[in-house]
């Protein structure tokens, strides 16, 4: 008896052990499913509004001249004044013209100072603020036709341009329309590598002005240079002025902006081949000089790139393709082949991040060395440009033959209508193709439905050659909401 009493007791055990352990998974079931009573907390901050910037746009001024006075070999001095077009929407908004001080140029009170476009916060939308400088130079030792768009100042920039070679003079611009002081390094790359240039560095800009640096004083004998620029304080506005001179004959001037930022593609719409003759094949390894149209790009990653190149006519004529090896830290100018005459699209497409710029040229043996307007040839540098993102003002510089060019990568086709006053046109621009339209020389318009888009606007005549990129307005200001600690 004892030994069953033992076994029922044990079994009475048993069953109470599983009933508890049934309530037990029921009780966390249950709290499983029933909503636990939570209690949370915002951490405490605040949205800050920035109050509403004007749009400010930066023209470079007059064209430099540099040891223009023996007595004073490193000043770069003006020579006569450039014409300025401005265009803004709503047409009733009021731009001012605020001169930037040049205390470097002896003539600015005479020929003029870069000049910075201002309007009233809130008045003129992102992108619908724009103006253009012309000049023509006809002297002795320069002579061509220099167009420049005023631009946004900005903390870092890629100037892709230029030459210190034999015969080639390059100045960099830069212009601080801010009330701050700027700190400007630049950092000069060429085609054997970086260059070691000590003085280019901690730069002072003072807040409404212009400091003036040449390049050959921190390159010397650079056939290809690029030059980063990055501000800290102020934002800059930087321009490359080149000027070339073939013996004792002027062969061109070009005022520079900065180029579309480093990417893997780039696009450059509107590259004029002037002359047939003047090309040199894609892969020819021993180009000297700069009398052929070519395209400058470099990589600025520590890894070798491969760049493919894709040059489109945009009359419907043929065009050209290469693959280049681009080496870290070096510039290499790419000749663009044997073209007929004519606009054309470029495309590059590579494995990482570069910056590009194309040259073309009139050769001084396509002019005459003794014509009555002094003009004999003439070059251009047409960088590469972003993508347009909003409704987009356009000032057209009164130089020779305008010409808009509009470039479309997209898979879709795009029509845009080009705004002039109370007229109208529409201008359909296929998928991956481009289109040039002919314009007015000093007027303005509006670009609407050119979202995705790159555009640019040509210049040119026997002796004259220029270009200037349509760019988007800089990112604007955004709230910011602020966790105190």
């Amino acid at each position: 008896m004892a030994g069953r009493r033992t076994y029922v007791i044990a079994g009475v055990r048993g069953l109470a052990a599983a009933a508890a352990l049934a309530v037990g998974a029921g009780a966390v079931a249950a709290a499983a499913l029933v909503p636990w009573p939570q209690v949370t907390a915002e951490p405490a901050s605040v949205v800050v509004e920035p109050s509403e910037s004007p749009q400010i746009r930066v023209c470079p001024g007059p064209l430099l001249a540099l040891a223009d006075d023996a007595s004073a070999a490193t000043t770069a001095s003006s020579f006569g004044s450039a014409s300025l077009v401005t265009q803004v929407d709503p047409s009733g908004a009021e731009v001012e013209e605020v001169a930037l001080n040049a205390p470097g140029n002896p003539d600015a009170d005479e020929d003029g100072t870069p000049i910075a476009l201002t309007t009233e916060p809130g008045e003129v939308g992102a992108g619908l603020l724009a103006g253009t400088q012309t000049q023509t130079a006809a002297t002795e030792t320069l002579a061509g036709l220099a167009v420049a768009s005023c631009r946004e100042a900005v903390a870092e920039s890629w100037l892709v341009g230029g030459s210190t070679a034999l015969g080639r003079v390059t100045l960099v611009l830069l212009a601080n329309p801010t009330d701050v002081a700027a700190t400007v390094d630049l950092r000069v790359y060429g085609e054997a590598g970086p260059v070691e240039a000590p003085a280019a560095v901690g730069l002072q800009v003072p807040a409404q002005g212009q400091r003036v640096v040449s390049l050959a004083g921190l390159a010397p004998n650079i056939a290809s240079p690029v030059v980063h620029v990055t501000a800290t304080g102020g934002r800059i506005a930087a321009t490359l002025q080149q000027t070339a001179i073939d013996g004792l004959v002027p062969a061109g001037v070009e005022l520079t902006g900065a180029a579309a930022q480093p990417a893997r593609s780039q696009q450059i719409p509107g590259v004029l081949v002037t002359d047939g003759d003047a090309g040199v094949a894609v892969d020819e390894d021993h180009a000297e000089g700069d009398a052929f149209p070519a395209l400058r790009l470099f990589a600025p990653g520590e890894e070798a790139v491969v760049a493919t190149i894709g040059v489109v006519s945009e009359s419907g004529g043929g065009g050209t393709s290469a693959e280049v090896n681009l080496q870290p830290g070096q510039v290499t100018d790419v000749p663009l082949g044997e073209l007929a005459a004519g606009p054309y699209s470029v495309e590059i497409e590579a494995d990482a991040p570069v910056v590009a710029a194309a040259r073309s040229v009139i050769p001084p043996e396509a002019g005459s060395a003794t014509a009555p307007d002094g003009l004999t040839g003439d070059l251009a540098w047409f960088g590469a440009t972003a993508p347009l993102v909003t409704d987009t003002a356009v000032a057209v510089g009164d130089g020779p033959s305008p010409q808009l060019h509009l470039r479309n990568p997209g898979d879709a086709a795009a029509t845009v209508t080009l705004v002039s006053g109370s007229s109208e046109r529409t201008v359909d621009v296929g998928a991956g193709s481009a289109v040039e339209v002919g314009l007015t020389g000093g007027q303005g318009l509006v670009l609407r439905g050119a979202e995705g888009l790159h555009a640019s606007v040509s210049y040119r005549s026997e002796r004259e050659l220029a270009s200037m990129p349509i760019e988007p307005p800089g990112p604007l200001d955004a709230p910011i909401r602020i966790y105190p600690r």
